[in-house]
């Protein structure tokens, strides 16, 4: 007991002998000492999870910048990156290869990571435009039943296209104007005409005037061909002509066709008839179109005897024999 009492009373003159600048100095080295306890207690529970992370991570495909929507995705828009496994979405890409040279559904933002939801597989599920060729523009020209093959022809198909010029009284003229055309659609919800409505109130429709009714065919061209179309559609009436699968021609050189006008004899594409001694009725072309040329009388030098003048002649030409016949 006298010893604890000896040992409390040196205690007690030893905390009476510090000074107060002592104690101050004494609380800033425990600081210190608490504080780099703290210090390497953090780092070390910081350094455990990182030993464990590598073996989580995969690699994916993100973007390296602002992708917007229908843009077709290029090498330089992409970088790989490294995620946890956990965190990788559904579809996401592990190769940049996998993911170039298709168009963005939606927009991508930057660092978002590249799925197959967001880019096209088939740049034909971009729609309409995904079917097009690279090197062509959509055209649209007005067709019916008549000249569009009456609903035969279907998108995915080929077909020539030819257009019709002049009149029946001045001669009608065809030509054949592009070949081996890829057709993309056909309109047949066309506008139909008005019901009418008859004296019992019977509704009705003209079966011509809908079998008449204008519809619309798409199809695929290069754009001077396209310009071509555009011109020609303004010229006369625009048919289709609707190619087999197998064509065994794949193209037609004879593409120009030349009609006879009305009221005349002959045709231009006929030969001109053998020379003979015999009367044969000529026609000419000078004449309206309305009235045909009489026959004409026999040539001099034939049995019927000598031509007479009936106040105007004309020349007609027989091989290599030219004669002069009357006309009233």
């Amino acid at each position: 007991m006298a010893n604890r009492m000896k040992f409390a009373e040196r205690i007690r003159e030893f905390l009476d002998k510090i000074t107060y600048r002592q104690w101050v100095i004494a609380a800033a080295v425990v600081s210190c000492l608490l504080g780099l306890m703290v210090y390497f207690a953090m780092s070390g529970s910081d350094e455990k999870p990182v030993a464990k992370t590598p073996s989580n991570l995969v690699q994916v495909v993100a973007a390296k910048q602002d992708i917007p929507e229908r843009t077709v995705v290029k090498e330089d828009m992409l970088k790989v990156v490294e995620v946890p496994s956990d965190m990788v979405p559904e579809g996401a890409f592990h190769d940049v290869a996998d993911a170039i040279d298709h168009p963005a559904s939606t927009a991508i933002q930057q660092g978002d990571i590249v799925t197959s939801r967001k880019v096209y597989s088939d740049i034909r599920m971009a729609g309409f435009t995904g079917i097009i060729p690279p090197d062509c523009r959509a055209v649209t020209i007005p067709i019916s039943d008549v000249t569009g093959v009456s609903g035969f022809a279907h998108p995915g198909d080929y077909v020539d296209i030819m257009v019709i010029t002049g009149s029946k009284e001045s001669g009608m003229n065809g030509r054949i104007i592009l070949q081996n055309v890829l057709l993309l659609g056909i309109n047949k919800n066309a506008n139909l005409p008005a019901a009418s409505t008859d004296s019992s109130g019977n509704t009705s429709t003209s079966t011509k005037a809908a079998s008449d009714s204008m519809a619309t065919a798409t199809v695929a061209l290069k754009p001077a061909e396209a310009l071509k179309l555009a011109v020609a559609s303004q010229e006369g009436t625009l048919y289709l002509d609707l190619r087999p699968f197998k064509p065994r021609d794949m193209y037609t050189f004879d593409t120009d066709y030349t009609g006879v006008p009305q009221g005349t004899g002959g045709s231009q594409n006929q030969p001109a008839p053998p020379a003979s001694s015999a009367p044969a009725p000529s026609y000419s072309y000078s004449a309206p179109a309305a009235q045909s040329a009489p026959p004409s009388v026999p040539s001099a030098g034939s049995a019927g005897g000598p031509v007479p003048v009936l106040g105007h002649t004309i020349e007609v030409i027989r091989g290599v024999t030219a004669t002069r016949e009357g006309v009233k």
